[in-house]
This record gives structure tokens, C-alpha cells and sequence, in this order.
């Protein structure tokens, strides 16, 4: 009978008072023995916890799969659910998991969970964690987390693609080992991207090539430098006050919506705005190429009176008698600036926009308040939708969207 029934159909037969509870345990105890499927393992166990019996064969089948289980989520799974159903219970067998654990998976899932729950009877399961996790990376517990996330999402990026890779290199099986090892197991991998720390702080960080951002980023308290290019992500963290400190940020060749305020608030610091003010830029408006210089990792460069761009790839703006920007032009494809920022929409007397091939898919919807706009530029994007605001540019004489992905 046990052969032909799966976690799930077992609980759906709990739930219908078909099988009692404990008939129903030691049915998931035989298919956790039985079973070399992870995913029946995982599920099994998952079940097991919504049982909620709170017994001693409950309680080892759990501290066996959390022990001894050669699956790392299975082993996970074990531990949230002694956490969850036996909060009371000794904590001995989740102290030797850590301290035996080696899984970035584990640890990972394990420090979420003490942060979205509350836990305060595991307050030493969660010192050790974190203690472990210090100890690998050499650096204080926020800053630990955070190289740990980004161990996370190079650990699921592996395991998404390694079915692929094996198929394509024939590897002995020692060589395969090892390629898991250094992949699935804490080490020094993440530490990669940090180019400078100091006493248990990173300084200094460079990521690149990824989908998403932690948001365990916002809690890094000293970083000085942050470099986020060539990621694919959907959106930055939120509300990040940590960061505000930044001495140099550079957000270039990426492609999102939008940005947030913590990246504006930063480029209208005194290290990014000064120098245009001294150029003559409007206070009011500095903080543009400001962000502008975060988005390109260059220093925008005012445009003389012949009106002449040089080849160095910076952003080139141009004012007027009262130091409005009227004009800003780039064409660099060095440093894509992926965005286009809704605070550009903000330059009351901007004649010229021109932004070629810059990666951008959207055009924000406030683009109807720069009334003066004569010349819009934003051909060889990826732009497949035109704001109706659009229409309330009554002095546009000339606007290009050559090559992008027309939809309108």
C-alpha cells in the first residue's frame, strides 16, 4: 500500500478522516526509509509537521532525517520542523547540526527563518548559526548574512544549471564531487566580490552578474564604495538608510523600472552635486547628474559653446544663461545607463534628450512636464510602449524611437 502512496495523498486521507494520525506517521517514516527521492523526503517531513503530534517517535524520525539525511533541504526541513512543533524540546540534536553543517542552503533558510519568527527560546540555535557563519567569513553578523545571501543566489544558480553542465563535460565522479562541494557548501566564494573590509566591516563591494539584491545590503553600516553592474534585477532594495553614507556609488549597465529614493537622496550629496554648482548647474538640478553619474560611473561633462562631444563616453549636459539644463546627450554603450529616471522629468527647461541604446524599456509617465522639450532621442532601446503624456509635449519637433520594440 505504501508503495503506491505519495505525502500528499497520505495527508489528503488524514484530512478525510480515512487514516488517524499516527497510522498515518508511521506512514511517512516508512516512505522517508524507503524513499531516495529528496523531494518525497522533503515532502514527507513537511506533512509530519502538520500533524503537530508532539511524541517520541515524532521526534526521531525528525532528529534522524536532521542528522543523518545526505539531502541538504531535507535536513533544513528536519530543523524547521523541530523548531516549529517542539519548541520545548532539547536543542541538542539542532546544536550538533550546526556545528556539523557545512550547506550555505541550511544556514541560509535557517537564519531567515529566526528572522521572520519569532523564536526566543532559540536564541542560542541562532548565536551559533550566526557565529559560524563569522567565523567562515571573518566578519561581524550583518555583514556575514549579507556575503551569506549572495552565496544563496550563486548556491541556486549552480543547482538550476548543473543537470545542464554534467551533460555537456563528462566528469569523474571525484571531479564531480568537488565541483558540488565548492558550490553548495560555505567558503570563500562570496567573499569574491568584496574588495575592501576593515576590522569586520565590508568597505568596499562589487556585484555583478546578478537577478536580484539582498536586501540584507541596506544593513551594511560601513560600506564606503558599492558597485551594482551587469545585473539583471526587477528593482533595488527599499529604504536602505545605511547606504546613505555612501562615498561612491555606480549603478551602471543594468535595466529596471525605476529607482529608488535612497539612490536619489545619495546623489544629491555634496560628493556627486558640488562640482556641478561650480560649473554653474542650477542647486535645484544638480542632483540630476548626480544621478546620472551613479547610473554611468563617470563625471557628467558640461558641453562648450561649440557644442562639440569628445569620445570619453561621459554624459554631456549643457545650461543655460541662469544655469538650467537645456540639453543631455549620451551615447555611450561603456556604461548603459538601464533607466530612465523619472527625476530627468523634473528639468523644467530641457530642450534635448538623447539617451541611444541605453538599455531602457520604460518611459516614465511624467515625461509630459518637460513642456520646452524640442528633440527626444531614444532610439535602439528596448522600449515597446509610449506614455499618452506624451501628447502634452506641444513643442516636440522631433522624436526618435528607431530599433526598439514598437507596440503603439
Amino acid at each position: 500500500m505504501s508503495d503506491q502512496l505519495t505525502p500528499e495523498k497520505i495527508y489528503f486521507k488524514v484530512l478525510n478522516n480515512e487514516v488517524g494520525k499516527k497510522d498515518a506517521l508511521k506512514l511517512f517514516e516508512s516512505l522517508i526509509n524507503k524513499s531516495d527521492n529528496e523531494a518525497i523526503r522533503y515532502s514527507s517531513l513537511e506533512y509530519i509537521g502538520k500533524l503537530s503530534i508532539e511524541d517520541e517517535l515524532t521526534f526521531n524520525i525528525i532528529e534522524n532525517c536532521l542528522i543523518s539525511d545526505e539531502s541538504t533541504l531535507v535536513r533544513f526541513e528536519a530543523a524547521k520542523v523541530l523548531i516549529q512543533n517542539f519548541p520545548t524540546r532539547e536543542h541538542e540534536p539542532l546544536l550538533w547540526a550546526i556545528q556539523n553543517e557545512k550547506s550555505i542552503y541550511f544556514f541560509k533558510k535557517l537564519l531567515d527563518l529566526f528572522e521572520t519568527e519569532e523564536y526566543p527560546q532559540f536564541e542560542e540555535i541562532r548565536e551559533k548559526a550566526l557565529k559560524k557563519i563569522r567565523t567562515y567569513y571573518n566578519l561581524n553578523s550583518a555583514d556575514s548574512k549579507f556575503v551569506l545571501d549572495i552565496d544563496y543566489l550563486d548556491y541556486r544558480k549552480f543547482r538550476s544549471e548543473l543537470k545542464n553542465f554534467l551533460q555537456k563535460f563528462e566528469l569523474s565522479d571525484e571531479a564531480k564531487q568537488v565541483l558540488i562541494k565548492e558550490n553548495t557548501e560555505i567558503g570563500y566564494k562570496g567573499l569574491g566580490r568584496v574588495r575592501a573590509a576593515k576590522k569586520g566591516f565590508i568597505l568596499s563591494l562589487s556585484l555583478k552578474g546578478l537577478k536580484e539584491i539582498p536586501s540584507s545590503i541596506c544593513k551594511l553600516s560601513k560600506l564606503e564604495f558599492l558597485e551594482i553592474s551587469y545585473c539583471k534585477l526587477k528593482k533595488y532594495p527599499d529604504m536602505c538608510p545605511n547606504l546613505l553614507s555612501l562615498k561612491k556609488l555606480i549603478l551602471s549597465n543594468n535595466q529596471l523600472d525605476s529607482l529608488p529614493s535612497w539612490v536619489v537622496e545619495i546623489a544629491s550629496k555634496n560628493e556627486y552635486v558640488h562640482k556641478y554648482i561650480f560649473e554653474g548647474v542650477k542647486k535645484s538640478e544638480v542632483h540630476i547628474l548626480g544621478l546620472l553619474e551613479i547610473l554611468t560611473g563617470l563625471t557628467c561633462k558640461k558641453m562648450q559653446g561649440d557644442g562639440k562631444i569628445d569620445s570619453e563616453g561621459a554624459v554631456h549636459y549643457e545650461v543655460n544663461n541662469v544655469g538650467h539644463i537645456t540639453k543631455i546627450i549620451y551615447l555611450s554603450t561603456e556604461s548603459r545607463i538601464g533607466v530612465f529616471p523619472k527625476e530627468l522629468c523634473s528639468l523644467e527647461f530641457l530642450e534635448e534628450l538623447i539617451l541611444i541604446d541605453q538599455n531602457l524599456h520604460l518611459i516614465p509617465e511624467t515625461i509630459g512636464r518637460l513642456k520646452w522639450l524640442k528633440v527626444l532621442n531614444l532610439s535602439f532601446n528596448k522600449i515597446n510602449n509610449v506614455p499618452e503624456s506624451i501628447k502634452k509635449l506641444n513643442n516636440l519637433e522631433s522624436f526618435y524611437l528607431k530599433s526598439n520594440i514598437k507596440k503603439f
